[in-house]
């Protein structure tokens, strides 16, 4: 299916007329005419918006992609990315601890070894099993 092909059909879905996703969109009715005629195409911004008010992918309006479903994350992949973004940090922190001279390294292992008995004293360390970690020395 082509952009316009799919872009009249998403507004047909809606019960909108051309005027009214003009208005949505900010632009003028003409200009949707040409995108659903196939004798131009929406800017990149204008397509963010179309997939905002359609509630489907830019692949999907663009005809390139068959997959109807909303472009918003479900919980499961916002879990996922939440992972993704803790485990960069943890990585990141890594890397700079093995920067560190022995004098930092010291520091900050005394603070570490402080930090977990006294947690450990509090009975409030997190399971172990919550955690798997890789890390894989050049050398």
């Amino acid at each position: 299916m082509t952009l316009s092909e799919r872009l009249k059909q998403l507004r047909k879905e809606r019960h909108m007329t051309q005027a009214d996703l003009a208005n949505v969109l900010g632009v003028a009715k003409g200009t949707v005419a040409m995108w659903e005629m196939g004798k131009r195409n929406p800017s990149f911004e204008a397509l963010e918006q179309l997939s905002i008010v359609f509630d489907r992918t830019m692949s999907y309006i663009l005809g390139e992609s068959d997959d109807p479903s909303s472009p918003e994350l479900g919980e499961n992949e916002i879990q996922k990315l939440g992972l993704w973004s803790l485990e960069e940090d943890y990585m990141e922190i890594m890397m700079k601890y093995l920067r560190l001279d022995e004098r930092g390294k010291a520091a900050v292992d005394a603070l570490i070894n402080a930090e977990f008995n006294m947690c450990k004293a509090d009975e409030t360390l997190l399971p172990r099993e919550n955690y798997q970690l890789t890390i894989k020395v050049k050398g």
